[in-house]
């Protein structure tokens, strides 16, 4: 989001003039290509805390002792903790809870970023949750995706550089069942707001909390205090700028193995980053999953409960349990679509658009049917906004899924818990 560290680290200037998407990519060919890629991971991840890896095959991941240290991982991990005087209990009625909207009057606070952990909170949100994000005022947001992950949240700036900042996190946190977390692992402990710290912050009241945590290496082994996106993960299985020609990989250097088989899928041996953001949304789904599972043991044995969620637990759950396709399946679908070829040197930005339009092209009377749209009402910004119904339908009605207030950007909302959860915007 902040390109600037990632030039310095590699001694480009902040701003270069480039007539062509193509002739831009030119000086980062030339600058990594005299850089050994043991040598880039660490000035990536050591010295400018910048999201980067090395990326792998699956079975050289598998193999790796950051691999080892997680294979035994499913797609979330539950841990208990046991504290006295935290007896069995839901959270708090609304006049809206009922099996209609299973989650209504659960308070849920969003300390995230960019895409996996705020689909954990909108996930929750539209199962009827009342979700307050929190976003930094000095920090620079993915503002194109609010428009799709702020559905169903409040959204306040809090500085927690400043004291009286951090006690209204405090308040909000106190009167939540749920805490969600996406910074760089560990950065927020500095702040007061890490596991051990929300865990103890609320260890005097009746109820637990549940604190939840997502990063993408994962929570065990030698990388977990990585920063990481989910290009990251799938080259943890995939992500690499540079050709061949330009820098010398051997094949157990490159990460979990995604990226690497969706280049050879199109003929080539290399990783290529899978053009949508697959493994961030579901990842969102696997953290939905383990709060839901974490609210049901604190209803049943009390206590407080702590969530580990990451990338790779669901990558490597894809690689392990999913797979690729048969071959003449993927020949297929590719030769129905035109056979496209993406690189290694081709981001999201580049693959996105043009796999769109091939969609719509090829697809539309498949993917693009009216029925899996709707209309949604974003009253704070007056307007409709037209998008993707809810996957999951009940068509007897007996669960409305949905959102209890529309999408916003940040900054739109006073920092408390209004009385009425069903209010549009918290003065």
């Amino acid at each position: 989001m902040d390109p600037d560290i990632s030039l310095d680290s590699i001694g480009l200037p902040h701003d270069v003039d480039a007539s062509t998407m193509e002739s831009s990519w030119q000086p980062f060919i030339e600058k990594i290509g005299r850089l050994d890629s043991s040598e880039m991971q660490n000035i990536a991840s050591d010295t400018y805390k910048q999201a980067g890896t090395i990326c792998w095959t699956a079975e050289e991941y598998k193999q790796s002792d950051h691999g080892k240290a997680n294979s035994n991982v499913g797609l979330f991990e539950l841990r208990e903790h046991v504290i006295a005087g935290q007896k069995p209990c839901w959270w708090p009625d609304s006049p809206q809870t009922s099996p209609a909207r299973p989650l209504a009057g659960l308070k849920v606070v969003d300390i995230t970023r960019v895409i996996a952990a705020p689909a954990i909170t909108r996930g929750l949100a539209e199962m009827g949750a009342s979700i307050m994000r929190v976003t930094a005022p000095h920090l620079n947001d993915y503002s194109s995706l609010h428009c799709d992950l702020n559905w169903g949240k409040w959204n306040c700036s809090l500085d927690f550089r400043s004291p009286e900042d951090r006690a209204r996190l405090r308040d909000l946190i106190r009167d939540a069942d749920v805490v969600v977390t996406a910074y760089r692992p560990h950065v927020l402990d500095k702040w007061g707001f890490g596991e051990a710290d929300v865990i103890d912050m609320c260890k005097d009241r009746e109820r637990g909390i549940i604190y939840v945590r997502e990063n993408c290496y994962g929570w065990h082994g030698p990388w977990s205090y990585r920063s990481g996106w989910q290009q990251i993960s799938d080259a943890v299985r995939w992500h690499l700028h540079l050709s061949p020609k330009d820098i010398k990989l051997s094949k157990a250097q490159q990460n979990c193995g995604v990226s690497m088989e969706f280049g050879r899928a199109m003929g080539n041996d290399e990783p290529v980053t899978p053009v949508f953001p697959n493994s961030d949304y579901c990842t969102g789904i696997s953290g939905v999953c383990g709060i839901l599972q974490a609210l049901l043991c604190r209803a049943e044995r009390g206590g407080s409960y702590s969530v580990d969620v990451a990338l790779n637990y669901y990558s490597q759950w894809l690689v392990n349990s999913v797979g690729t396709y048969p071959d003449p399946v993927w020949q297929s679908l590719w030769q129905r679509n035109g056979k496209p070829v993406f690189r290694h040197f081709h981001n999201m930005l580049y693959t996105i658009p043009r796999m769109l339009n091939m969609l719509n092209t090829n697809s539309k009377d498949v993917v693009f049917r009216d029925e899996f749209f709707e209309n949604r009402s974003a009253a704070n910004l007056g307007t409709e906004i037209r998008t993707v119904k809810p996957i999951l339908q009940f068509p007897t009605g007996d669960v409305r899924l949905g959102y209890n207030v529309g999408t916003r950007t940040n900054g739109v909302d006073q920092p408390h818990w209004p009385e009425d959860l069903m209010t549009e915007v918290v003065e």
